[in-house]
């Protein structure tokens, strides 16, 4: 990633999230606003201008992210795909929530302008979408954002989405001014976090999330689709190795996640461990398949036996069905549960510069593993194993 990319995905990321933190204060002053919270001494008049104030702030950081967007050379978006939806190459699905939540909020903005024209009434009935706005944009970080599954990323949603629904519940369940109560809408927004945790589990928080929900098209990377288009006009099947290498380019840092499966020695005590595994790579969102195979024979040690390998096959693509590079290890090394690796990787296209790629390992004892894996352009590794 070049320094002006790094510097666009950075703003773009930050701007949202500060957009989306400023969105849930908006939100939430508005609840509190609609609940009559305020203390004696703080007049209404400077609630509403805070709630008025914060919501200024938060479309000026939505303009912030939409622009970083539209700038960064990664995904290379024209203006038809920052503004209208479902035209975009990347996750086109998803940029619609977040395109139609703009347009939305922008109409939400201008209705404060608007109420002495529309009367209090027609405003105030406007401005509960201003929750279906809100859902709009959750919806579109989780599942276009490339910060949902970490940690920090996952807590910010969460605390967010927790605390304005128990600011709704308590709206619609505590009579206000001779209001009545409303549990049915509680329970339907119960049922419809509930459906929203599940989802969000079983689809943005899982590994593979960006192939699913980029419709195939790779990491998202504008040379991605050219390929892919020209793949399909000069009927070449879009899911070879060639048309999916660049969302695994060096130079790289990957998130590893897999297994580790191991047959039983034969009568010479020869072996074959498998690793099969997930990369996702946190700065472009892009995941890749991984697998290893060694062979070779244990031999006793004063900690156990031990794998002198004997043998190595290395395969790296976009999915264990599209292999994009090919390779062995040149250097492996266990110690205490870890795996450190190294390893040669060449295009199996033919052309193109091979992966210098480095493995670091931690292996539980039911065979699953983390860690890490770094690529860089060339052939720099030197030969040799050890273990």
């Amino acid at each position: 990633m070049s320094a002006w990319g790094q510097v666009t995905w950075d703003i773009a990321r930050s701007g949202g999230f500060v957009a989306y933190g400023l969105l849930t204060i908006s939100v939430a002053l508005g609840l509190a606003l609609s609940m009559r919270w305020q203390a004696p001494r703080w007049p209404r008049l400077i609630n509403s201008e805070l709630h008025n104030f914060v919501t200024l702030l938060s479309l000026i950081f939505t303009v912030v992210h939409v622009l970083a967007v539209w700038l960064d050379p990664f995904t290379a978006f024209g203006w038809s795909e920052v503004f209208i939806p479902f035209v975009s190459h990347y996750r086109a699905i998803w940029m619609a929530f977040g395109i139609v939540a703009l347009y939305l909020g922008l109409a939400l903005a201008a209705s404060v302008w608007l109420r002495p024209y529309i009367g209090y009434e027609w405003w105030r009935r406007l401005h509960v979408l201003t929750l279906v706005v809100y859902l709009l944009v959750t919806v579109h970080g989780l599942t276009t954002g490339s910060d949902t599954r970490t940690v920090w990323g996952a807590a910010i949603y969460g605390l967010s989405v927790l605390g304005i629904a128990a600011l709704l519940w308590i709206r619609l369940l505590v009579p206000i001014g001779g209001q009545r109560r409303h549990p049915i809408w509680v329970g339907a927004t119960a049922l419809a976090l509930f459906v929203g945790v599940v989802a969000t589990v079983l689809g943005p928080m899982r590994s593979g999330w960006n192939t699913v929900a980029n419709g195939g098209n790779g990491s998202g990377q504008r040379g991605d689709l050219v390929t892919a288009l020209t793949a399909e006009t000069s009927g070449t099947p879009t899911a070879t190795p060639r048309a999916h290498a660049s969302e695994l380019a060096a130079p790289f840092v990957a998130q590893v996640t897999g297994a580790l499966s191991q047959s039983n020695p034969d009568a010479s005590g020869a072996v074959r461990m498998t690793i099969n595994s997930t990369l996702r790579i946190p700065q472009t969102g892009a995941t890749g398949a991984l697998t290893i195979v060694l062979d070779g024979v244990t031999r006793g040690g004063d900690d156990g036996d031990k794998l002198s390998a004997t043998a190595s096959q290395v395969s790296l693509g976009p999915s264990a069905n599209a292999i994009a590079y090919r390779g062995q290890l040149t250097r492996l090394r266990s110690d205490d549960g870890r795996l450190f690796m190294e390893g040669i990787l060449r295009p199996t296209g033919g052309s193109g510069s091979p992966l210098d790629l480095r493995l670091s390992l931690q292996i539980d004892s039911s065979g699953q593993l983390s860690g890490q894996a770094q690529a860089t352009s060339g052939a720099t590794s030197s030969s040799g194993s050890d273990d």
